[in-house]
């Protein structure tokens, strides 16, 4: 007896009646179908439901045409890219008379509202030989990988956030380690109490960071957040247009006028019950922004004999914005003005060593 005797044959036992029609298999199949003539249109000589629901049309408005006759004549880039993939693998499919696998591609598509659709499909062209082992059709086979598309797409957003957000955190960790080497005070109350605003301060600007997910803030919320923090709402105003700083420009901006708010705390208009302040802002049409700053109500000031670090930040932070700032020391009040061109300027640099004061 032999090795394959008593073994049955898989297909033994299956009768023509047991086959379903092909027609059939072909019509119910989930996966979206295409079967396509080998001839000069390359006409669609069957179309499943599966795939004319996919491209959102119905089995009898494809069958009989060619497949890239459905496109538009005058298609946009995207488009003619789709329709030059479908040519170039049919063509190498018929050439060859092997398989070929289409790249991913964003699809044409339109929802019933008429706006577009992402939608993401690759495809598998496999041609089917006559006797004569010429290529009479080719099934199409297309496979939607949208979910994986956008998937891999978040993941690698995800992995960008991570990014930034460390990046962000070694930066903030190396503007606070400056401020503890730089910052001068005569008391370790006093230096606590330094050391805590300005922490505050870069705390405030990253708050109005993630606000706007790490796009950046509106200038005027910036400033009023930090003035809020200093002083009663009553106590200043703030006006300009609406201007919208950059996420790497918050936080300078943020630090800035958290300095002038603790001098005018100290030593100006805030220190005082009558005191006021005002902020203002225009932008010209090249971009470029004069801020002003002005107290009145306040202690006569005279202009300091010396900068400090806190001048001396703000003198960089300025410098971080893309400008200057002036200070006018009027006997009724502090006005500085910067003027800055938000479109320039180093920035995301620490305060230097040489910024301390003498």
């Amino acid at each position: 007896m032999s090795d394959t005797e008593g073994v049955a044959n898989p297909q033994q036992g299956v009768s023509r009646a047991m086959l379903p029609d092909f027609r059939e298999v072909f019509e119910v199949s989930p996966r979206p179908l295409l079967l396509i003539a080998a001839d000069d249109r390359l006409t669609m000589v069957a179309v499943n439901k599966a795939h004319a629901a996919a491209f959102g049309t119905t089995q009898e408005a494809l069958t009989g045409r060619g497949i890239l006759e459905v496109f538009p004549p005058d298609p946009s880039p995207d488009i003619a890219a789709f329709i030059e993939a479908i040519r170039t693998s049919l063509r190498r499919v018929i050439e060859t008379r092997q398989p070929d696998q289409m790249g991913t591609r964003r699809t044409p598509l339109r929802g019933s509202d008429g706006r577009p659709v992402e939608r993401y499909v690759t495809a598998t062209n496999a041609p089917i030989l006559g006797p004569d082992g010429v290529v009479t059709h080719v099934v199409i086979a297309v496979l939607d990988v949208t979910g994986e598309v956008l998937e891999r797409r978040s993941e690698e957003a995800r992995t960008l956030l991570m990014r930034e957000v460390d990046h962000r955190a070694r930066n903030a960790l190396t503007v606070v380690q400056s401020f503890v080497r730089l910052t001068r005070a005569e008391s370790m109350d006093e230096f606590r109490r330094i050391m805590d605003g300005r922490v505050a301060a870069l705390a405030r600007a990253q708050t109005s960071l993630a606000a706007r997910r790490w796009e950046g803030a509106g200038l005027g919320d910036v400033i009023e957040a930090e003035l809020s923090a200093m002083s009663a709402t009553g106590r200043f105003s703030v006006t300009g247009p609406r201007v919208v700083l950059g996420p790497e420009r918050v936080q300078a901006m943020s630090m800035a006028i958290h300095e002038l708010a603790t001098n005018a705390g100290k030593y100006g208009a805030l220190s005082t019950g009558g005191g006021t302040l005002s902020v203002n802002w225009t932008r010209d049409a090249g971009g470029r922004l004069n801020l002003v700053w002005l107290e009145d109500g306040g202690p006569a000031v005279i202009a300091p004999s010396r900068q400090g670090f806190g001048s001396r930040l703000i003198g960089r932070l300025a410098r971080q914005l893309g400008g200057d700032i002036v200070y006018e020391w009027r006997p009724s009040g502090l006005r500085a003005e910067m003027n800055l061109d938000l479109g320039r300027g180093p920035m995301g640099a620490p305060p230097a060593e040489s910024d301390a004061p003498a």
